[in-house]
């Protein structure tokens, strides 16, 4: 398993690609950019794409909404890397949920596929998306009828922790997380977490 979990992977796309200590060139990734959907300005999606093709990998663009989990299956064969935007995190799991990407993505990464998540695309990969209602909209999801995550990583992410207009909110959360047992991993926009399936290390 090898997952990497950031705030913002265009700033640590650097050391994922170093960490991972193999040339990426010509190697196929698919980019999900469907948590952007609500926002007006995608610049910050667009920059996550480009931070792929900088060291070179052959990127194929895939919303999921309004697809079926062959069509995605179909995308994600023989992939090398899948990384999944920000934006919000209700909408992108209902999404996920929906078209099956959810399960399709799962078997990605236990087939020792490399998955990089940009801040709500870290956070679906929890056991649980809980937290993230101090910082999206829940109304942006309204088939979805519960909280769980992909759980492919064991604790839970709390990504642009540094930022001064999230103090409060991120310790709100953080306190409700861990009175319900989660262990909290805050990331600053400097951070990504490197999960392997058993422990996991900030880069």
């Amino acid at each position: 398993m090898r997952l990497y979990l950031a705030s913002y992977a265009m700033v640590t796309m650097a050391k994922i690609i170093e960490h991972g200590g193999r040339d990426f060139v010509g190697k196929k990734a698919v980019f999900i950019p469907t948590a952007g959907d609500p926002f007006d300005n995608k610049d910050f999606v667009e920059a996550d794409k480009l931070a792929l093709e900088k060291y070179g990998l052959n990127v194929v663009e895939m919303d999921i909404k309004n697809k079926n989990e062959e069509e995605i299956r179909k995308a994600i064969d023989r992939a090398d890397v899948v990384l999944v935007a920000g934006g919000d995190t209700f909408y992108l799991m209902e999404k996920l949920k929906e078209s099956g990407a959810d399960k399709v993505i799962k078997e990605f990464i236990e087939k020792d596929g490399i998955y990089i998540g940009s801040s709500a695309g870290s956070i679906v990969c929890c056991p649980t998306i809980e937290g993230a209602e101090e910082f999206d909209d829940q109304s942006l999801a309204p088939k979805l009828d519960n909280f769980d995550g992909m759980g492919v990583f064991k604790d839970v992410i709390i990504p642009h922790a540094h930022k001064k207009k999230y103090f409060e909110r991120v310790k709100k959360a953080t306190k409700e997380l861990e009175s319900k047992g989660y262990k909290v991993h805050p990331l600053t926009d400097d951070d990504v977490l490197f999960f392997d399936g058993v422990s996991c290390t900030i880069l």
